[in-house]
């Protein structure tokens, strides 16, 4: 169980922002284990017979085990050990990673994609958990920022490894999961040795009241009483259903309507996320500095919510152009964008509840990916139907834009005060 936090704890700066970096990697990790099945989509499509319908049935499964996982994680990060927690659940996830490229039919590979699915949901909730107990307000967004980063970098590293290890033609296709699904074995070792301690005690505390309730000792009704987790629910949805269809689709989009394949495909996936990468850092640290200038933490989250969401609306353009040279620009910016929306998403999640902020963060997740999983197989059955993707791209683009707006209605802050300084990262 969770003890009571130390307020004179005497660890300094440093190590929270190496904490920061492990979990930057256990994202890493996941993502990579995650994109693998989109990288080598066309040749496990083949081997499957599948159409684009039936593989965003695939992607059905693993969203509602990871929608409904998260309900599990989040309330499981508030009352368990983190440093535990992270570490057996990565170790699962990463065991059902690597089973994936040994099974010989869809449905044992369906059940490995939800067993995956079960384990890495508890990602977000850890670390947001985390950064929630032991950074300020003004910092959070930064932090987030820095770990979620991992997601894109591993988004990164799967394409490459797949111009490493999978021939033209698609063959060796299933050595990429046995690679991606065997590194986390290293990350769980690494975490066990680094977060003992002092610092295990600063990370499994009980989170400081939330100064904007009346009582630190909230009950989960409580939470569900209040517009916040309302609004971060909206927030959520907008955030997920853009990234994650980009996530998912972008590597059948490039194939089908711009003729993308082989080499070609694998290095515009990895610049797509480079582009993603730079738009999460990015998100964080402006929200951290408009924080610190306008003394309004609420503020500078809205701002650039409304800054990423204005990106995301070139998905538009690009998608009625269809032009390589002027849409593959166009959705690197969409990319910035839809990865920028999350460092603010999961802050809302965080102060919406001093006692629950994980459970909150698992909550809004898990009604963000009931949507998106749900729109899979008709994502599909659109694009099997009409022959593009084009027409579903454009509404996604606006999705974004409308959770910005229901972010607007999020509390001001009862009395404005200068955040402090921005520390120095060890």
């Amino acid at each position: 169980m969770a003890t009571t936090a130390d307020p004179h704890h005497p660890a300094g700066e440093r190590w929270k922002w190496q904490l920061v970096g492990l979990m930057f990697f256990a994202t890493l990790i996941n993502y990579m284990d995650r994109q693998t099945l989109g990288s080598v989509s066309k040749p496990f499509m083949r081997e499957f017979n599948l159409n684009e319908e039936g593989f965003g049935w695939v992607e059905l499964y693993f969203g509602v085990t990871f929608a409904t996982t998260q309900l599990i994680a989040g309330a499981a990060a508030d009352r368990l050990s983190i440093r535990w927690l992270y570490a057996g659940t990565l170790l699962l996830w990463s065991a059902a990673g690597f089973a994936c490229g040994i099974v010989g039919t869809l449905n044992a590979f369906i059940m490995c994609r939800m067993l995956l699915a079960f384990g890495e949901s508890f990602n977000w909730p850890c670390a947001v958990g985390a950064v929630r107990r032991i950074f300020p307000p003004e910092t959070r967004s930064f932090a987030n920022g820095i770990f979620h980063g991992g997601g894109s970098i591993g988004a990164i590293v799967t394409p490459l490894l797949v111009l490493a290890l999978v021939a033209p033609d698609g063959t060796g296709w299933r050595s990429v999961f046995l690679v991606t699904g065997a590194v986390g074995g290293i990350w769980v070792i690494a975490w066990l040795m680094f977060v003992h301690g002092d610092r295990a005690v600063a990370i499994d505390s009980r989170p400081p009241p939330d100064p904007q309730s009346p009582s630190g000792e909230e009950s989960l009704l409580d939470m569900l009483r209040h517009r916040k987790i309302w609004i971060a629910i909206f927030v959520g949805m907008g955030v997920n259903i853009c990234w994650h269809f980009f996530r998912t689709w972008l590597p059948r989009i490039l194939e089908r309507d711009l003729g993308f394949t082989g080499r070609d495909l694998q290095w515009l996936l990895a610049g797509f996320y480079v582009c993603a990468d730079l738009g999460g850092m990015a998100a964080g640290f402006a929200t951290r500095r408009l924080a610190n200038s306008t003394g309004s933490v609420v503020r500078a989250r809205q701002i650039v919510m409304f800054g990423t969401a204005s990106l995301c609306l070139l998905a538009i353009p690009g998608a009625l152009i269809l032009n390589p040279w002027v849409t593959i620009p166009l959705w690197y910016l969409v990319a910035a964008g839809a990865l920028g929306g999350f460092p603010n998403y999961f802050n809302l999640a965080q102060d919406t509840s001093g006692r629950h902020a994980a459970q909150a963060l698992g909550l809004t997740g898990a009604v963000g990916w009931y949507s998106v999983a749900l729109l899979n197989p008709i994502v599909g059955r659109v694009a099997d139907s009409q022959g593009t993707f084009a027409n579903v791209v454009m509404v996604i683009g606006l999705v974004p834009l409308a959770g910005a707006i229901v972010g607007l209605a999020w509390p001001t802050d009862r009395a404005a005060k200068t955040p402090a300084p921005i520390p120095a990262r060890g």
